[in-house]
Formats: structure tokens, sequence, C-alpha cells
């Protein structure tokens, strides 16, 4: 619809421009100052307290979209309102506003460490079974030290890293060991991930080992 969204680290507003009309707004001399919204981007939303960190994930459909709360550790969704073209308030979907962890579950049942950036990524399973999402939500959990998934029905599992300490012998759930997703392998701190549908391939940027790794199909 030409619609960006943004958001404010400084005043914990999400804000939405029109980039139909991006031209006659900023070459006006707009400022960008979220304080000074107007013509430029309208702020649509506050969410918490100042100086959360959000990254913003739009669902393939438009429909609806993730928004990670970093250092407060969950996930919020904001669904779209076709009418009006703009993201209604966001909601809680996952994880517990700023209580840290490491737990798979549904809802307040799953904990988190600061989630970082997430994908969308097709499930074959769902298209076969007709469902009307068939999108699961893959994110790096910096601290956790792994990559999860969220459903569509608001389930987070572990998908790959904290890999069993036994086989490694020096107890820590982090490291840069390849292998089984679950068993064996081990991230240091991961902060971006990438999927290429046509190959069916992860790629996983891990900040500590300075390294993209893989993970096929």
């Amino acid at each position: 619809n030409g619609e960006l969204y943004f958001n404010s680290y400084d005043h914990n507003g999400i804000y939405r421009m029109d980039m139909d009309n991006y031209y006659t707004t900023t070459a006006a001399g707009q400022s960008w100052n979220p304080l000074y919204a107007g013509k430029n981007f309208e702020k649509i939303f506050t969410i918490g307290e100042t100086y959360w960190n959000f990254n913003i994930t739009i669902h393939p459909t438009g429909k609806y979209a993730y928004v990670i709360a970093l250092n407060q550790h969950c996930i919020y969704r904001m669904d779209y309102d076709d009418s009006t073209k703009r993201f209604r308030q966001p909601y809680l979907v996952s994880g517990q506003q700023g209580v840290k962890g490491w737990a798979d579950g549904k809802g307040d049942g799953t904990l988190m460490n600061f989630p970082y950036q997430g994908i969308f990524v097709k499930n074959p399973d769902y298209v076969a079974q007709g469902k009307e999402d068939v999108y699961d939500f893959y994110f790096c959990d910096y601290d956790n030290y792994c990559v999860r998934y969220l459903t569509p029905n608001g389930r987070v599992r572990t998908f790959a890293g904290r890999g069993a300490t036994s086989a490694m012998g020096d107890g820590n759930t982090w490291g840069s060991e390849d292998g089984d997703l679950r068993e064996t392998a081990r991230f240091g701190s991961p902060t971006g991930i990438a999927y290429d549908e046509r190959t069916e391939t992860f790629y996983v940027f891990d900040t500590y080992y300075k390294s993209v790794r893989t993970i096929s199909r």
C-alpha cells in the first residue's frame, strides 16, 4: 500500500509514513524528528516505556506484523486494519515483558533472553493441511544462544542451538560447534537470520564468532 513503518527508541512509538507522498513531504523540508511528526509521518501508537528496542517484521500477506521487544524479552503482534490502512495497537503474544529466561511454550509460558531479528518461513505442512496462515516465524534469541520459531497458534519451540553440554564437556550452552541442530550445534550470539526458499537454507549471523552459519532443510 506504499506504507513504511518504523519505531523511535527515544519516544517508544511506532510510526507510519505514506511513501506514495514521500517526495511531496520530505522534499519540502519536513522534519524527521518524531517530536514534529506531521506531514511526513504519524505516530500511530506507543508501546511500554521509553528506551525499548523494537524490531518490526511484517507478515508476507500484510495482515499482521510481529514486534520484537528486544530488551523486554517478548514478542507483540499488531493486526492490520484494511479500512484505515493502519496497524492496530500491538498485544503481547509470546514471553513475559521484562522477564529473562529460556523456556519453550505458549503465550506467557515462553521465556526469552533478548530475542533479536526474525523472518517468516512458509511451512509446507501447513500448506498441505490447507491452513489459513502457512508461515512460522523464526527468530534469533541472542542471550539464549539459539534460533527459535513461533507458530501461528502462538507456540515457541527451539529450532537450533544449545547443544547437549555433556558432549562438549565445558558446561556451556554457547559455542561454535556445527552438527545436529539440538544435540550438538551451538551459537555465540545470533542476531540475524534470513531464509532462501528456493534452496530451503537458513543463514544465521553469529555476532560473537563473527560468522555466517547455514542450516539446510
